[in-house]
């Protein structure tokens, strides 16, 4: 059967968000079946481009939950609208860190949340992505694998701050870059505090910025400087921060702009998997709407088989041959010993 489909535009460049773009890849499917993942709905998404996401199927409970999310970007596409000073109740989520949907599994039942960006877009309960991010971070103990494609803890995108608003003098001609430092932070006291080993895996492609090495070498030179956890006088434990870049190899017939990129935007911890639409800057969190779905085993003394497959898949991409240590490259970006990777 053909269905009629109905397709409405999202605008988010407003004074409110003056960057900000529909950045979620997101399905609801029948009112049961689910997707959250990197992937645009595009040939070079589905074809040249490393993505990852999640599907769930036959949960309404679920995709009740994202459909809200869904119902708000279908709202902000009407002629002319406003985003109000609070959603409707209809809008509303009962599932959050705190308190998380149980699904059942055959495998071992899994809690789930989403969360939302940006703050505009977040109805009563709804918990940001960064607040979701802190908190699971925050809860490692042991391990932190992650992978995305940009990172930064500074904006990236926004124009001079005097070029589209209507502003004081007090702020007209101030840098338009914002330091953001709450997921940094984060990653430096999983290390530093818990001894958490911290794997951190970026991409590296022809649109890369130059200053996010500065910002990865920043993260990983902490690790010289880490504490040991001691018993009896004896050191048992110690976190580390370690960063490479993963770098898909071009075509050899020809090129295909906007593709052979490691497009991933997840981490997982022994305990959790957060799986996202957005890349790791304030940009997205604070003007971009995007999507982020929490897993983790609902008997925190259970492993979770989701958690593991996450765990599995990061291995397999952070051993791969196409990985790049940080250390090849200095501040700038530039190699400094490219011949073993030629």
């Amino acid at each position: 059967m053909l269905g009629v489909s109905r397709i409405t535009q999202v605008k988010e460049g407003t004074r409110r968000y003056p960057s900000g773009v529909l950045h979620t890849k997101s399905w609801v499917v029948d009112g049961k079946h689910l997707y959250v993942g990197s992937a645009n709905f595009d040939w070079r998404s589905l074809t040249q481009v490393k993505e990852l996401g999640i599907a769930v199927f036959n949960c309404p409970c679920l995709a009740d939950d994202l459909r809200k999310l869904h119902k708000i970007y279908w709202k902000m596409g009407a002629p002319r609208a406003k985003i109000p000073k609070s959603w409707p109740t209809t809008y509303d989520t009962s599932a959050y860190h705190e308190r998380p949907t149980t699904v059942p599994q055959r495998n071992g039942n899994q809690a789930v949340y989403f969360s939302a960006s940006p703050p505009g877009f977040q109805s009563c309960h709804r918990e940001s992505d960064i607040d979701a991010m802190v908190k699971l971070i925050d809860e490692a103990e042991k391990s932190l694998n992650m992978a995305v494609m940009d990172y930064a803890p500074t904006t990236l995108y926004l124009k001079p701050l005097n070029s589209h608003l209507n502003l004081t003098n007090s702020l007209k001609g101030r840098a338009h870059f914002r330091w953001h430092g709450r997921l940094d932070e984060a990653i430096r006291r999983a290390a530093f505090d818990r001894q958490v080993k911290v794997r951190f895996m970026l991409s590296r492609w022809s649109h890369t910025y130059a200053r996010f090495y500065s910002y990865l070498h920043s993260l990983q030179d902490l690790s010289s400087q880490l504490q040991c956890l001691k018993i009896n006088g004896k050191c048992i434990r110690r976190g580390s921060i370690e960063v490479r870049l993963i770098q898909v190899p071009d075509m050899q017939y020809g090129v295909i702009p906007y593709s052979r990129v490691y497009h991933n935007k997840y981490f997982v911890t022994e305990k959790a998997v957060y799986v996202g639409t957005s890349n790791w800057t304030p940009d997205y969190w604070k003007y971009t709407a995007g999507i982020g779905m929490i897993i983790r085993p609902d008997d925190i003394s259970q492993k979770s088989f989701i958690v593991k497959q996450f765990n599995q898949i990061f291995e397999r991409d952070w051993n791969s041959n196409y990985t790049i240590p940080l250390s090849r490259f200095d501040n700038d970006g530039n190699w400094v010993n490219r011949t073993r990777y030629k």
